[in-house]
């Protein structure tokens, strides 16, 4: 996975061999998106604990609509607005190597 930086040399997202994932790629800054060849999808990590209003109204709305959740240890990766043949459980795989490379380089 080949991590992509903004201009602050910050992780934004990342290129893979048969997609991508960003981060966020709404105003606010809630939801990213990720691709895996001609499929897409919405993702965003929460904690009912510490996530914002925001985030925690997201999430509700998201509840009602067809999603994909994965408890992490408190913390959920949560899958919406799928579009395309590729199974949630693709998307979440993805995430979770992502997610696990970018912690792995700031170690």
């Amino acid at each position: 996975m080949e991590m992509i930086l903004n201009e602050n040399d910050l992780v934004v997202g990342a290129r893979f061999e048969n997609g991508t994932i960003q981060d966020y790629v709404d105003e606010k800054k809630i939801y990213g998106l990720i691709r895996i060849e001609d499929s897409t999808a919405n993702w965003f990590l929460f904690n009912k604990e510490e996530s914002g209003e925001d985030l925690q109204k997201l999430y509700k709305k998201v509840l009602k609509e067809e999603h994909f959740i994965e408890n992490d240890f408190g913390e959920e990766i949560v899958i919406f607005n799928k579009k395309g043949t590729q199974p949630f459980e693709a998307f979440i795989n993805k995430i979770d190597e992502y997610l696990g490379d970018e912690m792995g380089s700031f170690i």
